[in-house]
């Protein structure tokens, strides 16, 4: 069960910090804790940040989704992604990751499908070089806070959209595709098989547009399993570049980087 920390978002409160230290202290798992170690560095830098801080009380009203997404919570309670612009923390480094992919010089100009959104900060991130950017995310919480986000930093060409990969629909095709540890979940949200999600990615792209893909943490995804993924990556699509990322957090590192080109 989620805690519920929203009442501390209504005016800010320096007791606050000290309750978020003590559940880390006491918290059971370490991805819960760093969440809310997260959380407690967040908070304190909103004490001089009014405008900010209306912005984090409405992301924490959204944020607290145990009541209506009856679903694994990726963030432990607090955010997955980072996002630097809006003082956001996360398991996940988004500024790192853009970096170490290349993300910027790749999407430059590109219309752009982000697969499993998540809060949208990545794709938040890239929309001032990408011609544009959906963003499909499951969890209706998630996409307004992506909105919320997006509306704050008055961003006008990413779309966030309430659907699974395998039940949107487009009538328009992509320059470049993102599918960040999405083509197979955890969660029990996804049903179509690998090789059907890839074939949905080459049916979505342009001839000559991108499909950039980074694979599971290699705790979750064994070797066989990604080889497996590349294979069907290999069959369908010709790849340009091929690593494995080191940069960011532990949630980031060890991860099977691929650019791979639609014939």
């Amino acid at each position: 069960m989620m805690h519920d920390y929203r009442p501390y978002y209504n005016t800010y409160s320096m007791c606050a910090p000290m309750v978020f230290a003590k559940d880390a202290l006491f918290s059971r798992g370490s991805t819960k804790r760093i969440s809310l170690i997260n959380r407690l560095r967040d908070y304190v830098g909103l004490r001089d940040a009014p405008t900010l801080f209306s912005l984090h009380r409405k992301m924490s009203e959204r944020l607290f989704f145990d009541r209506t997404w009856q679903s694994h919570d990726y963030g432990e309670g607090y955010f997955y992604q980072s996002f630097d612009r809006i003082g956001v923390r996360g398991l996940r480094d988004t500024k790192a990751r853009v970096e170490a992919m290349g993300l910027r010089d790749l999407l430059r100009g590109k219309h752009v499908i982000d697969i499993g959104s998540n809060a949208g900060f990545l794709s938040l991130s890239l929309a001032d070089v990408a011609k544009e950017v959906v963003g499909l995310e499951n969890n209706p919480d998630l996409v307004a806070v992506g909105n919320l986000a997006r509306d704050y930093l008055r961003v006008h060409n990413v779309t966030f959209v309430t659907s699974s990969f395998e039940d949107f629909t487009t009538s328009k095709v992509a320059d470049v595709i993102l599918s960040f540890a999405n083509h197979s979940t955890y969660d029990g949200n996804t049903k179509q098989s690998v090789e059907e999600y890839f074939e949905k990615c080459k049916r979505l792209l342009h001839p000559g547009g991108l499909l950039i893909f980074e694979s599971h943490h290699p705790t979750y995804e064994s070797p066989e399993a990604l080889q497996h993924v590349v294979l069907v990556i290999e069959r369908l699509f010709h790849i340009r570049e091929r690593k494995v990322l080191m940069a960011g957090t532990f949630f980031d590192r060890g991860r099977t980087y691929i650019v791979a080109e639609r014939s």
